[in-house]
């Protein structure tokens, strides 16, 4: 093996890209420098050329992952549920959910995100006032430590506002990234355009970081929609907050960016980040995405916030002042009041989930309790988290139903499905994540199944929280195998203590046995039946057939 003398603790696979990395980002800064310090335009814009702010910003997000959701000791797993915006009535989940990660790669995406744009609002703000004459240390707003915490402050307000009107039970720091990201594109449209495909880039670094070799195999898997788990409304009044507060501080320094470079860059923006995926919610798994309004909205709101942060021509003698300057100001304006009104409808939608008190009873049969939190497993029931708020001009929301491990808490107003039937069907065995602030408890889900030959499976599903005893949570209903010998027919059934092969001929109940173990071979109601692996046949005379395979997971 090469490099055989390299402990196998040094990870060199990391250090090789670190190394690639570094020297090109060295080799590039000296072929531009002509002739200065590479860091002499950090140095004019950031204290000792440093952007304090995005580096205080992402270290709080890093902050909380690791020492409030317990990523210090569990990096892969962390304590997620508890710090959702469930409801109002909740106040811990709306406080915290901007602030907090759904998992490792979450966290990295969003620190890499807030690393790029951060540090164009940064750089475009800058830490040392502008204003010809002004005294660096003569007030708080041109007082470069003050300024450079401005960037954390408006952060902590910006998660908060987009954490109390985020659609659904948000978790991330995504809203305040896409704010960072439309504020970038009105005040430096070229440097976030750039920032955008330099987003991409430190990502892959990132990830060639985190996982240097990925090996995959073919399997077959449930995936959920991409879109389907995007906070798409969450995204959107980030941006559109970063919009109206970046066109608030281009008027008052008057310095207007170029209205076709923030259309193009809004709308690359836009795109690549799928804000036209509108979505809603169907029965089941099932989503409906309206693609074709989504398209549409982004290409007319590019436009209408391109108009909105156009430099303003208001004239000076309205008596004397041209008929396209008067338009022109208008139309500015009428720009401003639409995305102000989209911002507070976006907004105002989420009110009535956050205030609805959500149903918890119980809607399944046994369940597991930790603490203030219930797990069942249901199939079919109203999803009560969506169904608390009937929306116009749909469906009943009745008709939208939920099967999976489900999670309910009436201390924190939660009813939601955590693990989807398919996607424990598939795998057999899931786990759910239950915790607070500083305490964390899984709960194992399992799944085992036979399904009869040409017909559905039978199984069931059984919980059991860490250190805690296994209960019986569901089980499907019987079900017969289509092959038919000799007149006789084979129905799989659950009972306590697994699964039974019952056989019967014209309605009349000739006989039932559990499934037999491996290699076994037993008569029972006229049948032989005979297990091999995860097979089930049935004989008599000289007839032989299958009736029964065992499930098998990923």
């Amino acid at each position: 093996m090469v490099f055989e003398w390299v402990p196998s603790w040094v990870p060199l696979r990391a250090l090789a890209v670190v190394a690639a990395v570094g020297l090109s980002a060295v080799a590039a800064l000296w072929l531009g420098r002509r002739g200065r310090h590479p860091t002499d335009r950090l140095r004019a814009r950031f204290l000792f050329g440093v952007p304090w702010g995005t580096a205080l910003t992402v270290a709080l997000i890093v902050a909380v992952y690791l020492f409030v959701q317990g990523g210090l000791e569990h990096p892969r797993s962390p304590v997620v549920v508890a710090f959702r915006s469930w409801s109002y009535f909740y106040p811990l989940g709306m406080v915290a959910a901007a602030f907090t990660h759904g998992s490792l790669p979450h966290l990295t995406g969003n620190a890499v995100g807030t690393v790029v744009f951060g540090t164009v609002v940064e750089y475009a703000v800058g830490h040392y006032p502008r204003d010809r004459g002004a005294s660096t240390f003569g007030s708080l707003r041109t007082n470069p430590y003050a300024r450079a915490l401005a960037l954390p402050v408006a952060a902590v307000a910006v998660g908060l506002f987009t954490s109390l009107f985020a659609l659904g039970p948000v978790v991330g720091f995504s809203g305040v990234v896409f704010a960072l990201a439309g504020f970038a594109l009105v005040v430096r449209p070229v440097a976030a355009a750039l920032a955008i495909l330099a987003n991409r880039v430190v990502g892959l670094v990132v990830t060639a970081l985190r996982n240097p070799e990925v090996t995959a195999s073919a399997r077959p898997r449930v995936i959920t929609p991409w879109w389907a788990d995007v906070a798409i409304q969450g995204h959107a009044i980030g941006v559109l907050t970063g919009v109206l507060l970046a066109v608030a501080v281009v008027h008052r320094r008057d310095e207007w960016p170029d209205p076709a470079r923030l259309w193009f860059g809004l709308l690359a923006f836009a795109t690549l980040q799928g804000l036209w995926a509108l979505y809603v919610p169907q029965s089941g798994s099932r989503y409906v995405m309206f693609q074709w309004l989504g398209t549409a909205l982004v290409f007319v709101l590019a436009a209408v916030a391109a108009l909105a942060a156009a430099q303003e021509r208001f004239p000076v003698d309205w008596e004397q002042s041209s008929f396209d300057a008067a338009a022109g100001a208008l139309a500015r304006l009428g720009a401003l009041a639409v995305l102000s009104a989209l911002l507070l409808g976006l907004s105002a939608a989420a009110v009535p989930y956050n205030v609805a008190d959500v149903g918890t009873e119980s809607t399944f049969g046994q369940s597991v309790e930790v603490r203030d939190y219930s797990v069942g497993y249901a199939e079919d029931v109203p999803h009560e988290y969506v169904n608390a708020v009937s929306v116009p001009y749909f469906d009943d929301p009745a008709s939208v139903n939920a099967s999976g491990v489900i999670v309910t808490s009436d201390e924190r107003n939660v009813w939601y499905p955590l693990v989807l039937k398919q996607g424990l069907a598939n795998r057999g065995r899931a786990r759910v994540l239950l915790g607070g602030v500083g305490w964390r408890r899984p709960v194992f889900a399992d799944r085992t199944g036979w399904r009869p030959t040409g017909n559905d499976s039978v199984y069931r599903v059984h919980l059991r929280p860490a250190g805690g005893e296994r209960t019986l949570a569901y089980e499907s209903a019987p079900r017969r195998a289509s092959p038919v010998i000799d007149g006789r027919n084979v129905t799989v059934r659950p009972t306590d203590e697994g699964f039974a092969l019952v056989v019967t001929s014209q309605g009349e109940r000739l006989g039932s046995l559990p499934v037999p173990e491996d290699g076994a071979r037993v008569t029972e109601g006229g049948l032989t039946f005979a297990r091999n692996g995860t097979d089930v046949t049935a004989s008599r005379g000289g007839t032989r057939v299958t009736v029964a395979t065992r499930e098998t997971y990923n």
